[in-house]
């Protein structure tokens, strides 16, 4: 395997790579190292790549030489150690990050490195990325900023820039909004981790992994106890302490003194408020403190009107006024002063003070009045255009069911404007907090529950025992995992492994079961050797760093996301990689290793199913009933019952005769050469408690279909009125029965084959599956009589002791009597032929008297398929008298549904005889419009003599 190395324009190859180490870390860097060795120096320049695993990686420095000998004189005169390529996040490390906002947001920036926003959610931010990646990457360069649209994100962002890059904006997507990312190419996800990778690894031989190691996080600190704590903000003065004297029960010593927002059983329950972790039964007391109060990267927790509704007041015993149509929503602004300046304040001559605005608020449930505190009380605007800044409120007015705030506007400095202004007011629906002012009750108990909603998360991502897993991946099995992934037309794991991504793999002696994301990927390759692959993998994301920047990244704990769990991406490549080994795929060909039951039944086709003669799909129901369009079998078709349109329908002969079978197996014989004999052994298919209905020297015959071998298949109908018969597609077998070898049931007999004759030439074995009849004996009397039918007579036999029929052995036949012939007996046309006759009625000869009516002969088939033509014979009878000969006009009219195509038809075939032969092919189709449906065409003939006319119809 080898890699060229090209310049920026790609049209000149510098060098080809023999061997090459990919690194990657998830959230850091990316790139690929190899070292050269050269006889003439390599004129590296920065902008020079390779192209690995359809990934550009580039040399963004000049790569230091080392000369060994002079030029040609050696292979190694010069060596490039460790030339680096970077992939393109590496761009992200030189790209400033400046106040930009997007053109159509009308948000006023700076364009300086050092400045504050406010993020309403963490879109804003991807925004402002976006926005300064495309100052200087555009066209093929362009990079592409994407939310997760599953990511349920923090809001309401504060967000202090000071001379960052932009991959330390990546990082304030983590730190400020806990969200993690992934680069593939040049699109950054925001809000997930990769997916998973498409294999789940064991140890052992074959399984993928030949060793696991598994290390404890030695820098965590577990908890198994932890005390919560909110923040001083908006809690009245010594509240707890008001709240335990105005009790009986004293709930608070005096000289405890507690300020911040504490867990609900504080303090009527306990004075020593924690939470236990499930997991302290098995690591012990573990104990922990954390104060939810802003600093850091933890959230403030403190008594506020964020999320509150009058719904919820009402539940704590407090009533609002809300006018009719209210959503309900208490901390949304119910109106404010609409600004009409332009926030310069330049027309304000001096001394004079800037004018305050108004906010009206909804009837929150107290007055603010009664709990301002030593601080000015504050408004602080959570989104809408004033997001992010705070108010002084400097008058509260009780307006009817609302309250209406008078308060001072705010001056950003680096905008050199006052807010609100007319581009920037503040609206109807707004969401705001109120700072500052002592809290109702109501509201500090709805704090505390947030705030043990809070910690118990909290807990959960600190009460087990972090570990890092080292896996030593089986090179054998990925190679051979690849080289089969391209044979299908796929992508290899070796092709898309990466960083990030999420890898399944299970021990059962180490208790390790599910999906760990992969934070390190070193991969060795070149030099004739398979890849060899290192990886780390961490159930904790502990430090992201990339070339010069440094920064701490939280907990990665539920796979990646700030709120926990899967999103559908992850779950889906999970389920790919589990489902390939455990469950049956719905959009491509699958194999079930075991018996699969449909408890109510399927439904199969494209186009679901109808029921009916005239309906389509298939189905088989819960009660094992099957309902489709055809069934080809190619052994036995056993059923109680055959119907079909109440009508009994037999194609080819029907017999009855003293014996018969089906073949369930047979077994010819062959001599010690190998040569095939003309016996063999038989084994009928009976049902349990069947006898096989078979004696010694049975004469038996059967047709069956050779697909093995189809030149042993007649091409014609033969019937030479002696038993020798051939039906077209099929061929002949007859044999005689010799031994029975099984006496109780008959299940299994010896056979020979019938000999070669002068009229009789074939000698073909019996098969699996032939249904056989034995229409004779030649010793057994008693077993020398049978009937059967064909369709155009029906014979009785008595006395059949050869494998051909004589005169003597037809006692009666009657329908076509002409192939009586053969026996001298000269016989036409349908009649009786019988040995004795025995009758109580009378004979009367109805000839004069007798209809005249058309016999059609359409050789005994009604279906003419593509392709294929048929012979129409006509004849007139009077009685049984044929008078064909007296006929002097005969006509044919068809009728398709096509009146205008059949009168052409009509007038074409006007000198009609009485004899046709029809088309259904390319070049004619005598069949009109229904030669390419499944509908039926009529022929309507007429046969007139000097006498009267008749009529008749075939349907074809």
């Amino acid at each position: 395997m080898a890699w060229k190395v090209y310049d920026k324009t790609g049209n000149t190859v510098r060098c080809t790579l023999k061997s090459l180490e990919y690194n990657g870390t998830w959230m850091g860097a990316c790139f690929v190292t190899s070292t050269l060795k050269s006889a003439v120096p390599i004129l590296f320049e920065i902008g020079d790549y390779v192209m690995y695993r359809g990934e550009k990686f580039e040399i963004n420095y000049d790569p230091t030489a080392l000369k060994k000998a002079a030029r040609k004189t050696s292979g190694e005169a010069f060596v490039y150690d460790n030339v680096k390529f970077n992939w393109p996040g590496d761009e992200l490390t030189r790209c400033d990050f400046l106040d930009y906002v997007k053109s159509d947001n009308q948000i006023h920036f700076t364009s300086l490195p050092k400045f504050s926003f406010f993020a309403s959610s963490i879109q804003d931010l991807a925004d402002r990325v976006q926005v300064n990646l495309d100052r200087i990457y555009t066209g093929a360069q362009k990079w592409t900023v994407v939310v997760h649209p599953e990511y349920v994100s923090t809001t309401n962002v504060n967000i202090d820039v000071n001379n960052i890059k932009v991959w330390g904006a990546l990082e304030l997507f983590n730190s400020k909004f806990a969200a993690n990312f992934v680069i593939r190419g040049r699109t950054i996800t925001i809000g997930t981790a990769g997916i998973a990778v498409g294999n789940i690894f064991k140890y052992g031989r074959g399984n993928g992994l030949y060793e696991i190691q598994r290390t404890a996080d030695a820098d965590q600190q577990i908890i198994t106890r932890l005390r919560a704590y909110g923040s001083t903000r908006n809690m009245p003065n010594r509240y707890y302490n008001k709240l335990s004297n105005s009790s009986l029960t004293n709930y608070l010593p005096n000289n405890m003194a507690v300020e911040n927002l504490m867990l609900p059983d504080f303090p009527k329950t306990t004075l020593d408020p924690y939470i236990d972790s499930k997991n302290i039964a098995v690591l012990g007391i573990r104990e922990g403190s954390v104060y939810f109060d802003g600093t850091g990267d933890l959230e403030e927790i403190c008594p506020s009107m964020e999320g509150m509704t009058a719904e919820q007041l009402k539940d704590a015993g407090i009533y609002v006024s809300l006018d009719a149509g209210d959503n309900g929503n208490l901390d949304e602004v119910a109106d404010a002063e609409q600004l009409t300046d332009d926030g310069t304040m330049d027309s304000l001559k001096e001394g004079e003070d800037v004018p305050p605005f108004t906010i009206t608020l909804k009837d929150v449930g107290f007055n603010i009045n009664d709990y301002l505190t030593s601080e000015t009380a504050t408004i602080s605007m959570k989104n809408g255009m004033c997001g992010g800044r705070d108010f002084e409120i400097t008058k509260c007015e009780k307006k009817g069911n609302k309250y209406v705030l008078t308060c001072n506007r705010v001056y950003d400095e680096s905008l050199k404007l006052y807010f609100p202004y007319k581009d920037y007011n503040i609206k109807s629906g707004d969401k705001f907090v109120l700072l500052y002012i002592g809290m109702p009750d109501v509201y500090i108990q709805a704090a505390s529950q947030r705030l043990l909603v809070t910690a118990k998360k909290y807990l959960e991502k600190n009460d087990y025992v972090r570990y890092s897993y080292e896996p030593k991946v089986d090179d054998i099995f990925m190679a051979r995992q690849h080289d089969e992934a391209v044979a299908r037309g796929e992508a290899s794991i070796h092709d898309t492994l990466k960083e990030g991504d999420l890898m399944l793999f299970t021990d059962s002696d180490l208790g390790i079961e599910g999906s760990i994301i992969i934070d390190t990927l070193i991969i060795k390759e070149g030099e004739d050797m398979i890849p060899k692959y290192t990886m780390t993998l961490r159930e904790e994301k502990a430090v992201g760093s990339l070339e010069k920047i440094q920064n701490q990244i939280d907990s990665i704990a539920g796979g990646g996301q700030g709120t926990g769990g899967l999103n559908t991406q992850q779950i889906q490549s999970i389920i790919r990689s589990l489902g390939n080994q455990l469950f049956l795929s719905r959009t491509h060909n699958d194999t079930a290793a075991g018996l699969i039951s449909f408890l109510a039944g399927a439904i199969f086709g494209a186009s679901g199913f109808a029921e009916g003669l005239t309906g389509f799909g298939a189905k088989i129901d819960s009660m094992g009933r099957g309902y489709m369009e055809s069934l080809t079998l190619r052994r036995f078709l056993e059923v109680p019952e055959l119907r079909f349109n109440r009508a009994e329908i037999v194609l080819g002969d029907k017999w009855r005769s003293p014996g018969a079978g089906i073949i369930e197996s047979v077994e010819p014989d062959y001599d010690a050469d190998g040569n095939l004999l003309r016996s063999g052994t038989i084994s009928l298919k009976l049902q349990d408690g069947e006898i096989g209905a078979v004696a010694v020297d049975d004469i038996c015959m059967g047709y069956f279909h050779d697909y093995e071998t189809p030149g042993n298949n007649a091409v014609s109908d033969i019937d030479d009125s002696r038993g020798n018969r051939m039906f077209a597609g099929f061929c002949t077998i007859y044999f005689r029965i010799t031994e029975i070898l099984d006496a109780g049931t008959n299940k299994r007999f010896r056979y020979v084959l019938r000999g070669v004759s002068d009229r009789w030439q074939y000698s073909f074995h019996p098969c699996e599956a032939l249904h056989f009849v034995a229409y004779g004996n030649f010793t057994n009397k008693e077993r020398q009589t049978s009937a059967y039918e064909t369709r155009t007579y029906r014979r009785f036999l008595v006395g059949v002791n050869d494998w051909e029929f004589t005169k003597s052995m037809i006692a009666m036949q009657d329908g076509d009597l002409s192939n009586l012939n053969i026996f001298g007996l000269n016989m036409t046309g349908y009649s009786a032929y019988l040995n004795n006759i025995y009758m109580t009625g009378t004979i009367e000869q109805l000839q004069i008297d007798a209809p005249v009516r058309i016999e059609i002969d359409t050789q005994g088939d009604n279906f003419l398929a593509y392709g294929e033509s048929m012979e129409i014979t006509c004849k007139v009878f009077k009685g049984w008298e044929d008078i064909t000969d007296t006929v002097r006009q005969w006509t044919i009219r068809r009728d398709s549904g096509d009146t205008a195509d059949d009168e052409a038809w009509n007038i074409k075939h006007k000198d009609f005889n009485g004899s046709i032969t029809i088309y259904n092919t390319k070049e004619i189709s005598d069949l009109g419009n229904n030669s390419v449906t499944i509908a039926s065409t009529l022929f309507t003939i007429t046969a007139t003599n000097d006498v009267a006319s008749v009529e008749a119809i075939v349907t074809i």
